[in-house]
């Protein structure tokens, strides 16, 4: 770090001693000077300095900074639970490892001096709260590569410290055994680990990504594996669980799964009866940790909160629970102490330091001093003034080339200004300009130093985030996604239309074991069986999961009904392909601006961004430059969820072409959006020359006016606007870029006008509705596709609770997001009653700002209100499902939906992903009227949003939904008929057929292939276990079947196999072999090659005579039959004179293959010379 030296000669300030002193006082300063004041304690601390803070993100904050300035410190975070301890919900098994691991340390350093500075940092939150006793007598599980293990062992051991066994490792506190092969996700690894056992040795430890679970370079030597749960069920838990089942009727379910060691969702809330004991934290601190208290004004405040929201959910969570009951449950010793009795716990043992940011009488200054607020302009001005006044002056930027910027901003203005990498002192009269992550500068009158950080020069506050906390998203493989098909799914097959799947069978057909989907269809007449299908499992490229209509009706095989639907598609399906043709050679024939090269202050630009790109934000960033390079207009569309950064790659690609002197014009639906952007674009043009306006009706007429005469006079850069920019009277000097942001959400009559404004400028639209990525292979070279699938890596599954509407329960939920900070929407679906319900909301939380919101209000009414909302003058907005879409507040981290039983599942799924979109863990409540019946289909939707609530699972029923719908904006709404009779994949991959035929590349529909050969060839039960990893990987092998396959995606998959689940047996690779035959005779054409008996048919053969008599040279038996193309050779017998079979038949088909292939190359030679010419 460039600024510890200094840092390090500041904290030794006599000003600073009563800090350094360590002994318990109050002190005084400045709340942004803390870090100033903590680095000198930690210069003195000998043992862990312990920091509470207001809040879990300031304690973070804090850490990451601290450990930025302070040389050699060890930070200890001590996280607190996301969930309060009466709720019924358990915390993540991520916080418990942070916990866990925390604690373990705390307990090694009571036994041993680290002799390096050491920070405990905590939320008043994790002070407050007890602690199971007894937490240090489970140490982690340590295991080390090359010792031996017995497997059985080990599991039994990961299922004591609450690890949930499961077929598919994606979750922290997850492990699944398949094999020699032990996968588990340790709660306090970056990633899940694979471990592989020779017999009982362990042979080799390795991480891996769960997103495609493919194994990382990185070999570990050892690993540690911390509990996922803090309350682990021992036998005195086990036994306390069951005596308590018999008392407590309503809690049977519970508390018997308790007693049987089978972890439940919110035990925790059960630990004051279950556990041993409850402690205070403090029981873990070493007895000479001073124990510093930041802002106790602001603690005092938070505790109480905090205190009284958890009064609250143990009544709301636990009343109902425990009605009939022979006896009361005491729950208290669970709830969080009272700051004063935490206090009286540090007092008697522990220096107790206040840090206050007022000046009382009784507090010490220690002589630091905030930097006043400063705008560019006035912070050259303010700069000299400290010069003249013979201040040394060091500026903190983030990024060398927001550095070379100041460096030039302050040259020009005649101020004395240098650069350095690394500053140990500084000098009167002079500016210094480093690198370094300072959250916020201060002043120390004693050196007469005074530290700013480029934020504070050019008066913008942008969120700290330090670099140890910037994370690179690796590149990730095929995604792993399971084909889930239960029974009862309806699934679309390309040749027999839409069956329902019934179930996966093995059969054995004269010794050719395979395994095949069992597939139901319409009966063929009324009152007669329903017939079914056998597909083997590699023709599963043929089938695919049905998304459209709610229930389809089910084909009849054979029948016309399901031709005639493909047939219909067919035809609208030409159409668009007509129309995306047109599009792709107009745009290729009109002539753009070509882009020069990037320029120092682009790179200077993207230095200064703050966090790490994902490499899909890289490659995206590399499109859309190189089509701006070309002298064709670009047209691209960037599909990406919301917080995957899109926002970034419009910012630069503007940046680049407001350097050539071009304008932007960014075109955005709302007018929350145009202040959220430009405050983004703002922040990072800082200290660039750009000139931004924005357009929109929070704009007065004289604003709007200045901002149109810019345009046209060429003054303004950019401009980001609503359709406002879309009125005849925007005109531009020179307009170089168009940047559409929510694409989808412009309709027709913009689209028309937007035309108009595209011809021959570059255009960049962005839309968060995502593409499947099959209609982009389709479309892609007609318009420009990119995609940004790496999610944010800190994104949090929500935690979904449904039940009857409770007044209890929605009270405390809004007061526990009060409590961290966080907003809340409430929606209830009818204008009517919305004021009751916000009135009501008020009487049940009087200290929550309400705001209102629905579609009926005056549009210019609806965004003050949301404007407001994100500004933060709200605390609940209540309002109507116009929610839904482009709402993006991540400080919302609570929803509550009142009577959801009215809401359809897509909606449920829609509405729930407004939450979620931060680090923070989000809530969603769905109520139903408890005093009506739930309808039967109700309560299925709610049960399965109650399932589906991880990020991925609850995202697909979510993605299928938003897909047609990005599909639909794409091609149009008149297709939705379509979509449905036919299912939506099939759809897509019509269209990639038809656009490919208009381009003139030819086209082959996947045949229906037999190919029989009496070989094992499948993934037996004892290899993979789990019938839907099975699926996936038959599903994997059989897309890779076609004409057009290559050997080596299939050395790739026999490669995830074996990394996967272990050294591949026999009937594997014969798998992977008859897959590698089944690609040669897709090539040839063949459509059925059956070798269970002693000849050899092959149906789709097509020979001239002469290339019979060349087969006939190596094939004696050889006989053709012209009229139906069938090929027939005998078999050869192996010594037992039986037919060969397993390997020795791969050997000879593939040979038969490679001969057929070379008659068939030099009967196409000889049409070719005997062409007349």
């Amino acid at each position: 770090m460039t600024i510890r030296s200094l840092i390090s000669a500041a904290a030794s300030a006599r000003s600073l001693q009563p800090a350094r002193n360590l002994k318990s006082s109050e002190l005084f300063a400045p709340a942004k000077t803390h870090l100033v004041a903590l680095a000198a304690m930690l210069s003195a601390a000998k043992s862990p300095l312990v920091v509470v803070s207001s809040s879990g993100r300031s304690a973070e904050e804090a850490a990451a900074a601290l450990s930025d300035l302070v040389a050699g410190l060890e930070v200890i975070n001590f996280p607190s639970w996301e969930t309060l301890p009466h709720e019924r919900l358990s915390p993540s098994p991520q916080v418990v490892g942070q916990r866990m691991q925390a604690l373990h340390r705390l307990a090694e350093l009571r036994k041993q001096e680290a002799g390096h500075p050491v920070l405990l940092s905590l939320s008043v939150r994790a002070a407050l709260q007890p602690v199971v006793g007894g937490l240090s007598d489970h140490p982690p599980l340590k295991i080390i590569s090359g010792q031996s293990y017995l497997l059985p062992e080990l599991t039994l051991k990961l299922i004591e410290i609450a690890y949930e066994r499961v077929d598919l490792v994606t979750r922290r506190g997850e492990f699944s055994i398949r094999g020699g092969i032990l996968d588990v996700f340790p709660t306090t690894a970056e990633h899940a680990v694979r471990l592989e056992f020779f017999g009982d040795e362990l042979e080799e430890i390795r991480e891996f990504q769960v997103a495609d679970q493919r194994s990382l370079a990185t070999k570990l030597e050892a690993i540690d594996i911390y509990p996922a749960r803090e309350l682990l069920i021992t036998p005195q838990v086990a036994s306390k669980a069951r005596e308590m089942a018999a008392e407590f009727p309503q809690l049977t379910e519970m508390l018997e799964k308790i007693s049987n060691a089978i972890p439940v969702t919110g035990m925790e809330s059960l630990a004051p009866v279950l556990a041993s004991g409850m402690g205070p934290v403090t029981d873990y601190l070493n007895p000479t940790s001073p124990v510093v208290l930041l802002d106790p004004e602001r603690l005092s405040l938070r505790a109480k909160n905090l205190v009284e929201t958890n009064q609250e959910f143990l009544h709301a969570a636990w009343d109902a629970a425990i009605e009939g009951s022979s006896a009361p449950i005491d729950l208290s010793g669970g709830g969080f102490y009272e700051l004063s009795d935490f206090i009286d716990l540090v007092a008697p043992r522990h220096a107790l330091i206040k840090m206050n940011s007022l000046a009382a009488e009784s507090s010490k200054d220690l002589g630091l001093r905030e930097i006043p607020p400063l705008t560019q302009e006035s912070a050259i001005d303010w700069v000299l003034d400290q010069i003249g006044a013979g201040q040394a002056l060091v500026i903190t930027a983030r990024g060398h080339g927001t550095a070379d910027r100041l460096v030039e901003i302050l040259g020009e203005a005649g101020v004395p200004v240098s650069f350095s990498e690394a500053v140990k002192s500084a000098t009167a009269g002079q500016v210094v300009v480093t690198i370094a992550s300072l959250p916020s500068g201060f002043a120390l009158a004693e050196q007469s130093l005074t530290v700013i950080t480029e934020q504070e020069f050019f008066g913008v506050s942008q969120n700290y985030l330090s670099p140890t906390q910037r994370k690179l998203a690796p590149r990730r493989g095929q995604q792993v996604d399971p084909l889930e098909l239960k029974p009862g799914d309806y699934v679309v097959h390309e040749i027999h239309g839409v069956g329902r799947f019934n179930r996966l069978v093995q059969r054995d057909n004269r010794g050719q074991v395979r395994e095949y989907l069992v597939i139901d269809y319409a009966p063929p007449k009324r009152g007669y069986p329903a017939d079914t299908l056998f597909v083997p499992t590699d023709q599963l490229d043929l089938l695919s999961r049905y998304v459209g209509a709610e229930a389809p009706v089910l084909s009849k095989m054979g029948g016309t009904d399901w031709a005639r639907a493909k047939g219909n598609a067919r035809k609208a399906v030409r159409k668009i392909a007509i129309d995306l043709v047109k599009l792709y050679s107009a745009r290729m024939k009109s002539k753009g601006h070509a882009f020069g090269s990037d320029t120092p202050w682009q790179k200077e630009l993207e230095d200064a961004f703050e966090f790490q790109e994902t490499p899909d934000q890289l490659t995206t960033i590399d499109e859309v430059k190189r089509d701006m390079e070309r002298s064709v207009p670009m047209d691209r569309l960037l599909a990406g969820d919301v917080g995957y950064g899109k926002t970034e790659v419009a910012l630069r690609a503007a940046f680049k072409a407001i350097q050539e002197g071009k304008q932007v014009a960014m075109l955005v639906p709302t007018t929350l959006l145009v202040s959220q952007h430009v405050e983004t674009f703002r922040a990072r043009f800082s200290g660039f020359p750009v000139h931004l306006g924005a357009l929109s009706r929070f704009q007065s007429a004289a604003q709007a006016k200045k901002v149109l005469a810019g345009l046209e006079s060429g003054a303004l850069d950019m401009v980001i606007g609503t359709h406002r920019l879309l009125s005849g009277n925007v005109k531009f000097r020179d307009l170089g870029l168009l940047i559409i942001d929510e694409e989808q959400r412009f309709g027709v009559e913009h689209k028309e006008k937007i035309k108009d404004l595209k011809l021959n400028v570059d255009v960049l639209a962005m839309s968060a509705t995502p593409i499947p990525r099959t209609l982009e292979m389709a479309v892609t070279g007609i318009r420009e596709m990119s995609t940004l699938a790496t999610p944010p890596e800190e994104r949090q599954p929500i935690l979904t609770f449904i039940g009857g509407y409770s007044e209890q329960q929605v009270a405390a939920a809004i007061r526990r997001e009060l409590i961290r900070e966080g907003q809340v929407f409430f929606v209830h679906n009818r204008v009517a009653s919305i004021d009751s319900a916000a009135s009501a909301l008020a009487k049940l939380v009087p200290e929550a700002r309400i705001g209102v919101a629905h579609g009926q209000m005056p549009e210019d009414q609806l965004e003050q209100v949301v404007m407001d909302f994100w500004e933060r003058k709200f605390d609940v907005l209540v309002s109507t499902t116009i929610i839904e879409t482009g709402i993006d507040i991540p400080n919302a981290n609570t929803l509550i939906v009142d009577r959801a039983e009215r809401f359809g599942l897509s909606q449920l799924h829609q509405i729930r992903g407004r939450v979620g979109r931060s680090r923070e863990r989000a809530y969603a409540y769905f109520f139903y009227d408890p005093s009506q019946p739930l309808s039967e289909t109700a309560h299925d939707r709610l049960a399965t949003i109650a399932t589906n609530n991880e990020l991925g699972s609850g995202m697909q029923v979510a993605m299928k939904d938003l897909e047609i719908r990005g599909a639909g904006n794409l091609l149009g709404g008149e297709q939705s008929g379509h979509i449905a009779g036919v299912g939506f994949d099939l759809y897509l991959r019509m269209i990639a057929e038809a656009v490919s035929e208009f381009r003139g590349e030819t086209v082959q529909s996947p045949a229906e292939l037999k190919l029989e050969l009496p070989v094992d060839a499948r993934l037996p039960l004892e290899y993979v276990d789990s019938e839907r990893l099975r699926l996936e990987a038959y599903h994997r092998l059989s897309s890779e079947s076609g004409a057009k396959a290559t050997e080596k995606a299939l050395d790739e998959i026999l490669a995830e196999l074996t990394d996967r689940f272990g050294k591949p047996p026999q009937p594997v690779r014969n798998l992977i072999a008859v897959t590698r035959l089944r690609q040669i005779a897709n090539r040839l054409g063949l459509t059925d090659a059956n070798l269970l008996g002693i000849q050899a048919k092959l149906t789709g053969v097509v020979l001239e005579d002469a290339g019979l008599v060349a087969l006939s040279h190596y094939y004696p038996s050889a006989k053709y039959l012209k009229s139906a193309s069938v090929l027939s050779i005998t078999i050869p017998q192996n010594s037992e004179g039986e037919p060969i079979r397993d390997q020795e038949v791969i050997d000879w088909v593939e040979v038969l293959f490679e001969r057929l292939a070379k008659v068939y190359g030099e009967a196409s030679k000889s049409d070719s010379n005997s062409t007349p010419t």
